[in-house]
């Protein structure tokens, strides 16, 4: 049935008055008695007793009422929603996101893009920033939280620029320091994460503190930074992160800043450029 034939019914049915009806629906009386014929014709049923004088509603008429009201309804919902969708006010936004992003940014982020669109849903993928390059180019999510830089032809926007800090054993013999430069650092055991978890990073922080003669000896491995903690509090060596680790707050691990390395690190957004308005959305609200 076309469901504006049935909203034209709907109205009629109201006013029980073609002149009334016509003029809510912003059009003649022809061209509505034409549409409710018609929609009489589809149904093979008679929708109206009317005469020179009168309107009534048939009973096939009364019966039709209330689902064609609830027909016009949902139509009217299904297209407000599907141009909000298009207008980037509604829909699923899928984002892509490296665990380094949870310990500042993505809080902040999520919640300023909640104020601003309610009706996007954030669909959030934990994700290594290198595999979110293939992930955005294959479209199984729009946008990524990485950290930079990245290969590949994607637009980058920096969210936030972090320097080095030491994380250091309670009790080792810098942890009273308010500063930790790094020369310092010289000959201490290392516990790092594995360089390909986050390799932009890794390699960036590896060079930085090689010129300084600092980093060579690695006496572990971990897969996670969490891990890597626990072993920096057990006293097994030190480690360099990025400044934002400074919120867990690990017992026994002391963060101090790292003096002396010009290093800056880089976390951002990554899109493709013919991203789609609920992604652009999400762009505006970093």
């Amino acid at each position: 049935m076309d469901i504006r034939r049935l909203h034209a019914f709907v109205v009629l049915a109201e006013e029980l008055h073609f002149g009334r009806a016509a003029r809510r629906l912003h059009v003649s009386q022809p061209p509505l008695s034409i549409a409710i014929r018609k929609l009489e014709d589809e149904l093979e049923v008679r929708l109206f007793e009317r005469d020179s004088r009168n309107v009534a509603l048939t009973e096939a008429g009364k019966a039709l009422l209330g689902r064609a009201r609830h027909l016009v309804a949902e139509s009217a919902r299904a297209t407000d929603e599907a141009r909000r969708v298009a207008r980037g006010e509604a829909g699923v936004l899928s984002v892509a996101y490296t665990p380094t992003a949870t310990y500042e940014i993505l809080p902040r982020v999520i919640a300023a893009f909640r104020r601003a669109h309610p009706d996007i849903a954030l669909e959030l993928r934990e994700m290594r920033s290198p595999d979110q390059v293939a992930a955005i180019d294959e479209g199984r999510v729009e946008l990524g939280i990485a950290c930079l830089p990245l290969e590949g032809d994607l637009e980058t926007r920096v969210l936030a620029t972090e320097s080095l800090v030491a994380a250091l054993p309670s009790r080792h013999r810098l942890a009273k320091k308010t500063r930790v430069d790094v020369s310092e650092l010289k000959g201490e055991p290392f516990v790092i994460v594995r360089p390909d978890v986050e390799p932009a990073w890794a390699g960036a922080v590896a060079r930085a503190l090689a010129k300084h003669g600092v980093g060579g000896d690695v006496v572990q491995e971990t897969d996670t930074k969490i891990a890597m903690l626990g072993l920096v509090a057990a006293g097994v060596g030190v480690s360099v992160v990025s400044s934002s680790m400074r919120v867990l707050e690990r017992r026994g691990v002391v963060m101090r800043p790292v003096a002396g390395v010009g290093v800056r690190l880089r976390i951002g957004v990554v899109s493709r450029p013919d991203r789609s308005a609920r992604a652009q959305a999400f762009l505006d609200a970093c």
